[in-house]
């Protein structure tokens, strides 16, 4: 079964920061997969790069075979659930409340 996303050599700095070092990586469809490690690791850099909210230094990243662009971008973002960290919860939404609400809001 193909990948669902792949990272093919991914990178990313900021001001000569590396946030994300070349990265190989795939997600295979029908997985759960958690990303874990500590504050600052690149972790939410990555998300970031997947749904092409931010765009690599180096390498492709691949949603479902096609390269992500700014092209297709938007059709990623309505296939991938993202919530971003700060400011943009709603506090008297449960986790899978907060996760579902843009979603629903594309669906209009």
């Amino acid at each position: 079964m193909d990948p669902l996303v792949q990272l093919l050599g991914v990178s990313k700095s900021f001001g000569g920061t590396a946030a994300l070092h070349p990265t190989d990586l795939e997600f295979q469809p029908g997985l759960t997969t958690a990303l874990i490690g500590p504050s600052g690791c690149g972790k939410s850099t990555l998300l970031r790069l997947i749904i092409a909210l931010l765009t690599p230094d180096a390498g492709r990243v691949l949603f479902d075979r096609a390269e992500v662009t700014g092209a297709n971008a938007q059709e990623v973002r309505r296939r991938v659930g993202y919530v971003i960290q700060e400011g943009g919860l709603f506090p008297h939404l449960n986790a899978r409340a907060n996760v579902l609400l843009m979603s629903r809001h594309l669906r209009r």
